[in-house]
């Protein structure tokens, strides 16, 4: 609850306002007597003013009771004895001019001193009142602002709860304004100018001043000694909350460090393992291919032998049937011949023969090899501009026949299949693209890795092989697919141009894009 400055200094001239008019109306009853005689109402006079002293009581005095006690417990003691002066005042004339009675000076005087002890007992009974209720709003306050550390999980919102709870419960006298810097970030201002008095202390954690808290009173509040402890508790609380509050989220902070950690070192173990595991593979291929692929290779070729010799013997007198059974192991034989020429080209490095060579010619002569079915139709899209390579023609070409089939191999069915040359940012390119099943998110990442597949048939070794062969020759392959559309193979390989042309004597390399 915010109150303005007109808000805050106003009860006080309205208890003033009031103190007045009861004061003025207890001197109006107290010279009743006097006032009837004046008009002339001896009668009326008489039995008035035998009020004065009605078996010694001044009934008329005792109205001043009135405004001393309201004084006392409105302003303070201070103030009420004021009044019960002001009383003593009123009583003076009366006595030397009105009454007829002894102890001109006395009976005032002890009225008033009996005024002056009822209103500071009035006072202090009202201190007492206000202090009780006081002491409960700053337990009150004390109790939320622990409470608020488990509501607030950052020191500046924890510290807007605290101004927000110390407002609601002590600014019932008006506002009391709550200034805290922490760390050299303040947090609210005071407007000195409204108040009178003002605590300040200091913020303490660990036994290092981190701070300061700041309460302004307004002067209706009485000042004490316990103000000052009531503030001292009120920093100590603030300081081992923001404390409590720093640790949660040091921790807090700690543990997502510590997660993070173990999640990157539980990847690095993971891939280390996948390593492990490819290298055990690959060592495994590497000691096939060296100790069974000539001896494969023996066996195959007495097959194929004997297939030719039976289709020599068969010749115009087989069926129909023999001749697809022959034509079919033929086809097995080349696909084990495949398998065990990627065995031995994966596990032993060539040295790549460069010469200049037509990408065109390249591309048009692998199109024309490749065994595809008849429900898939090739479109073939030559550059105009020819473009001229400087690479090992037989790696290329076998890198260019591995993407071709396996862009055959992904279409199930009828489908499409594009190759297309083109020069692009200084490179020559060729793109294979088919219509196809596509490929995964899961298995881009795993594509060119030696022994992947996700075929039936086959080592997994054409793409590894195609990269080998292809990066070898200063040239790169990228890949875009989507699942259901289909996949495009990009083949970038270094564009010879004039100053190539005028090096090829020397030898000199290639550079790649």
């Amino acid at each position: 609850m915010r109150l303005s400055k007109n808000k805050t200094t106003k009860p006080r001239d309205l208890h003033w306002l009031r103190i007045s008019l009861m004061f003025l109306a207890c001197t109006l009853v107290y010279y009743l007597p006097a006032i009837f005689g004046l008009g002339g109402g001896i009668l009326d006079k008489d039995t008035i003013n035998s009020l004065h002293n009605f078996y010694g009581l001044d009934f008329f005095a005792m109205a001043f009771f009135i405004p001393v006690v309201y004084a006392a417990y409105s302003i303070g003691v201070v103030r009420a004895v004021l009044v019960a002066l002001a009383s003593a005042l009123v009583f003076l004339p009366y006595s030397f001019f009105v009454t007829d009675q002894p102890g001109t000076f006395f009976r005032p005087t002890s009225f008033v001193l009996i005024l002056s002890a009822v209103g500071a007992v009035v006072a202090m009974l009202q201190r007492g009142d206000e202090q009780k209720k006081r002491s409960l709003d700053e337990l009150k306050c004390l109790y939320e602002i622990g409470r608020s550390t488990e509501k607030n999980d950052s020191v500046e919102k924890y510290i807007h709860s605290v101004v927000d709870i110390i407002r609601l419960n002590l600014s019932k006298k008006g506002e009391i304004q709550v200034s805290i810097n922490l760390r050299g970030q303040t947090f609210f201002k005071i407007e000195e100018r409204k108040f009178m008095r003002k605590i300040s202390e200091p913020i303490w954690i660990s036994g290092e001043e981190i701070g300061r808290l700041d309460l302004a009173y307004p002067s209706a509040y009485t000042w004490n000694k316990k103000s000052n402890h009531f503030v001292k508790t009120l920093a100590e609380r603030i300081g081992g909350a923001v404390h409590a509050i720093e640790l949660e989220q040091s921790l807090k902070a700690y543990y997502e460090q510590l997660e993070i950690m173990v999640e990157r070192r539980t990847r690095e173990l993971e891939q280390a393992q996948e390593k492990l595991i490819r290298s055990e593979r690959l060592a495994a291929v590497g000691e096939l291919a060296s100790g069974v692929g000539h001896e494969l290779r023996n066996p195959l070729n007495v097959i194929r032998n004997c297939v030719y010799l039976i289709n020599m013997h068969l010749e115009g007198k087989s069926t129909s049937e023999i001749e697809e059974t022959l034509k079919l192991l033929d086809v097995q034989v080349d696909i084990s011949n495949k398998i065990v020429s990627d065995l031995l080209d994966y596990t032993r490095v060539k040295t790549p023969m460069r010469n200049t060579v037509d990408l065109n010619i390249i591309t048009k002569d692998r199109v024309a090899w490749a065994n595809v079915p008849e429900k898939i139709r090739v479109f073939l899209e030559l550059s105009p501009e020819s473009p001229q390579i400087f690479v090992d023609a037989e790696q290329v070409g076998r890198a260019l026949s591995n993407l071709i089939n396996n862009a055959v191999q992904s279409i199930s069915g009828s489908g499409e299949i594009t190759v297309k040359t083109e020069i692009k940012d200084g490179q020559a390119v060729v793109k294979i693209s088919d219509t196809g099943c596509g490929i995964s998110k899961e298995n881009m990442a795993k594509l060119f890795e030696p022994l992947f597949t996700t075929k039936s048939r086959g080592v997994g070794l054409g793409l590894a092989i195609s990269k080998r062969m292809v990066e070898q020759n200063h040239g790169e392959i990228t890949v875009e697919s989507a699942v259901g559309k289909g996949t495009t193979f990009t083949l970038w390989l270094p564009l010879i141009n004039k100053e190539t042309f005028q090096n090829e004597e020397t030898g000199h390399p290639v550079s790649c894009r």
